[in-house]
């Protein structure tokens, strides 16, 4: 309880330290007049509507630091800031205490209370109370200190609250603070306490997936799976430490395919980069070509045109020769027959000489359509130079294709039962015998069908098959709905993309059978899919020749589709064979 001061005349006792007693006996103890935020004599006390009093500035500052309006005390939350009005009594004793203070006991006193207001304005780099240090990174700071805070040594369940060692010395002194129970130092304390018991929540209930406290655990969790926290927590930190670890792991690959990535990227670039600087080669020499062809075809003009004017030139010089003289002639005679003189004019008619023999002029003729298929001509040269230049495109587009061999094992389930595969799954022929294959819905009948064992449905894939002593094949890839029983529409509406040979001509089975013009049927076909581009392309890879690509946007499985043929009258027996892809 307060009391209040001696006269002024009577000084204080300053051997009684820490408290100041007056003459008369009376003590006044500091604990009494200190505020539990700056542990200094109260200056300007204010309280909150819960009862504790702090100095004004400190509770100011204290609120300015906190989210939200608490009681540095009991934690009492309020919705909105308190009005603060300064306690004129607390005031008026603190300031007799102080005066007492100061004229007695000012040494022992305030040795304590200048440290305190020193720390409240000392350099944040130096320790700030009688003892700890500043709250770091990853520490639990003080709840009580303003500014640079300390670092907690205590945590209060009952407050709640962290405090520093010189914030703890309430809970040692104040007797209705002694009883409250100190934890180490705890990160959102609040958070950790129960709402409803005020307790520790020191347990776990596997039931309700909670952490709870020894009050829930008697009462609302009684018949519930409970485990202390630190066993519930150590369990789910292995459990953690598993999944950290395929994180990890996943990071490791995504890292990796992220790389493969960046550098698909890279390459990316520099093959566009390539196959610009390639494209701008190709149609140089493209442009050479055509301008060549053009000179060319100027001069055979120029040519022709001075050849024909030479020809027509000499004739017309014979013919006026012949005509000059036909000219002279028909004067001599004009002028005899004006001659009335009948002995001269018969005497110079004998001296005349014969008239020449005429030429005859009616069987010669100029020809002046002098450039008939020359441009044609000229064409067809130029179009030979550029299947030349694409047939080496050809090439070059092949090896490309060819790094994307597969390897193709055909599948007998879906074998026709005139179908005879061989032991390796890389050679089919037809036979007349059937095998006896049961009849599943994966097989054809009666089309004689085999496909691939693996289905294709990304990526690019490429093979090759030997037709050289074949008279008739069928090869491409077929969709996995694609029908198989009965009558087959091999087309892309069917879900058939294929080309065939029959009657020695190779045709495109698109939705209409389109003969291809080749110089002779190829030996070996290649069979080219890219998926996401969606297209099917063929090659003559010993001629390095593209045959035939069918473009179109492929949405299910695909899988190759082969066919040997009928053998008729001892022909066409060879077996279609996968071979292994050479590069051209």
């Amino acid at each position: 309880m307060f009391v209040t001061c001696s006269p002024p005349e009577f000084l204080p006792d300053v051997s009684l330290i820490p408290g100041v007693s007056s003459p008369a006996g009376r003590v006044l103890n500091e604990d009494q007049f200190s505020c539990s935020i700056c542990l200094e004599v109260f200056v300007e006390p204010v309280s909150t509507p819960c009862g504790h009093s702090f100095c004004k500035a400190c509770l100011q500052g204290y609120w300015n630091h906190s989210k939200k309006f608490l009681c540095p005390m009991c934690k009492k939350s309020y919705t909105r800031k308190p009005e603060m009005s300064v306690n004129r009594v607390l005031a008026e004793i603190s300031s007799q205490f102080q005066g007492m203070a100061v004229a007695g006991g000012a040494e022992a006193l305030g040795s304590s209370t200048r440290g305190s207001m020193l720390n409240l304005s000392s350099d944040p780099g130096s320790p700030s109370y009688e003892t700890g240090e500043f709250a770091r990174a990853g520490e639990v700071p003080c709840d009580a200190c303003i500014g640079r805070k300390m670092k907690a040594h205590k945590s209060c369940i009952n407050c709640p609250g962290s405090f520093c060692q010189t914030h703890l010395r309430h809970h040692k002194k104040v007797k209705s603070l002694t009883s409250h129970r100190l934890i180490e130092p705890t990160f959102h304390l609040e958070d950790k306490i129960c709402k409803k018991h005020e307790r520790l929540l020191e347990f776990y209930c596997r039931t309700d997936h909670a952490c709870i406290c020894s009050g829930c655990v008697d009462t609302s969790h009684k018949s519930h799976d409970v485990v202390s926290a630190d066993h519930e927590w150590k369990k789910k930190m292995s459990s953690l430490g598993k999944k950290r670890s395929e994180l990890k792991h996943l990071i490791k690959e995504r890292g990796k395919k992220l790389e493969e990535l960046k550098q698909s990227i890279k390459v990316i670039k520099a093959s566009a980069q390539k196959e610009l600087e390639e494209s701008w080669q190709v149609f140089a020499e493209l442009q050479r070509l055509v301008e060549q062809s053009q000179a060319e075809l100027v001069e055979l003009i120029a040519t022709r045109q001075r050849e024909a004017e030479r020809h027509a030139q000499e004739l017309a010089r014979s013919l006026e020769n012949e005509l000059s003289q036909l000219r002279r002639r028909s004067h001599e005679l004009d002028a005899q027959a004006q001659n009335n003189d009948k002995v001269v004019f018969l005497q110079h008619l004998a001296t005349l000489p014969p008239l020449p023999e005429p030429t005859d002029w009616s069987a010669v003729s100029i020809n002046t359509d002098l450039y008939l298929g020359t441009i044609r001509s000229s064409v067809s040269g130029l179009m030979d130079k550029f299947q030349e230049e694409l047939k080496r495109l050809y090439g070059k587009e092949l090896r490309k294709v060819q790094n994307y061999s597969v390897e193709v094992i055909l599948d007998p389930a879906t074998a026709q039962k005139n179908l005879v595969l061989s032991d390796d799954g890389r050679q089919v022929r037809y036979e007349e015998r059937k095998t006896a294959h049961s009849e599943g819905p994966k097989r054809f009948s009666p089309a004689l069908f085999v496909l691939g064992r693996e289905a294709l449905s990304s990526g690019r894939h490429y093979w090759e098959v030997d037709v050289a002593r074949k008279t008739a094949w069928t090869l491409g890839v077929a969709n996995a709905s694609a029908r198989r029983k009965g009558e087959i529409k091999l087309s892309p509406a069917g879900g058939y993309w294929c080309l065939w040979l029959k009657n020695g001509q190779v045709k495109a089975l698109a939705s209409s059978r389109l003969p291809l013009t080749l110089t002779s049927q190829p030996a070996k076909v290649g069979v080219f899919l890219d998926y996401e581009g969606g297209q099917v392309s063929f090659y003559d890879p010993k001629a390095r020749l593209h045959l035939y690509t069918f473009v179109h946007n492929f949405n299910e499985n695909l899988y190759p589709i082969f066919s040997p043929c009928l053998s008729q009258e001892g022909k066409n027996t060879s077996p279609l064979a996968i071979t292994s892809v050479k590069h051209t």
